[in-house]
């Protein structure tokens, strides 16, 4: 083991090349066959849409999501759209409000899904009763993002330059709900394989590669309001993160841990100052999202978070 992880990098790098490329190629495909199907980009009607079992069900469903962005396991998330907008999007935040304390709605391009605002529980005050984003002409989707939900979810009725475009609807939501994600790992494949390759040594060796080429392409759809923090983790590595003073007192963190193929492997919240993981039972990557708590916090430099590789 001490011989051959040092010569990875010879046959690891080749072939990450190889399955970068060979993603691209997929998005690219798939975005070819979407216009295909929907030629004019305004045929499709609005509707809500949760992620779940159900929403994934779908192979190319799956493959879609696979190619395009990392789960977000701590959240339950809902997307709205597609809206062809002229000018704005007005959202009713009664609804946000009474389904989570914090929460994130998000305004994605539908061609190359680009992040290009948002609105959260951190900029909209609990007594406002709506919320409207001005948007250049254009298509868009709304992600909304719900930490430590309620059951019932009520997704908000959305209007679109003034007019009703998306009524409210209410959706059961146990807080048991994202352990869906636990089943996917049985859908694994080739195909998940040869798409994701790339992403492992894209982390183990990022501190040669620009950072600028690093997020986008690790977090294509990244939330604006979080600090990431990511890397990989070989098999029977363990992790541990030290933070700073009262940074838990400022901050919520998620921490994710995702297959070589980046299926959920397992998550849940850092709640002490010092922590370890357990060992890998096989290659990895990880992702800490760091979220403030309050909108003071908003703006401000990444905490300074150290982190150790090392074996038991």
């Amino acid at each position: 083991m001490t011989l051959t992880r040092p010569l990875a990098v010879l046959w690891e790098i080749p072939l990450g090349l190889l399955s970068y490329g060979f993603s691209r190629g997929v998005k690219a495909t798939l975005t070819l066959i979407s216009r295909y199907y929907n030629p004019t980009d305004t045929k499709v009607e609005a509707d809500w849409q949760i992620v779940s079992a159900d929403f994934l069900k779908s192979p190319l469903k799956l493959l879609w999501t696979m190619s395009r962005a990392r789960w977000n396991l701590h959240a339950l998330i809902a997307i709205a759209g597609p809206f062809t907008v002229q000018s704005t999007i007005t959202l009713d935040v009664r609804s946000l409000w009474q389904s989570a304390p914090t929460w994130t709605a998000v305004v994605y391009t539908l061609k190359g899904y680009k992040t290009l605002t948002s609105i959260s529980s951190l900029t909209v005050s609990p007594d406002q009763d709506t919320a409207t984003i001005t948007l250049p002409p254009g298509r868009y989707l709304v992600g909304l993002r719900h930490y430590d939900w309620r059951d019932p979810v009520q997704l908000p009725a959305i209007l679109v330059d003034g007019t009703p475009a998306l009524a409210a609807e209410s959706r059961s939501a146990p807080p048991d709900f994202n352990q869906f994600y636990r089943g996917l790992a049985a859908r694994r494949g080739l195909l998940f394989s040869a798409l994701n390759f790339y992403v492992y040594p894209l982390l183990r060796w990022m501190q040669w590669l620009p950072r600028s080429f690093v997020k986008p392409t690790f977090l294509p759809v990244p939330n604006p309001e979080t600090h990431f923090f990511y890397g990989a983790l070989d098999r029977g590595e363990q992790l541990t993160i030290d933070l700073p003073a009262n940074l838990l007192d400022t901050h919520r963190l998620y921490f994710s841990l995702y297959s070589r193929d980046c299926f959920p492997y397992d998550w849940y919240p850092i709640t002490q100052d010092h922590h370890t993981t357990a060992p890998m039972t096989e290659q990895g990557v990880y992702i800490l999202r760091v979220h403030p708590k309050t909108p003071e916090m908003l703006g401000t430099a990444a905490p300074l978070v150290k982190f150790l590789r090392s074996r038991p």
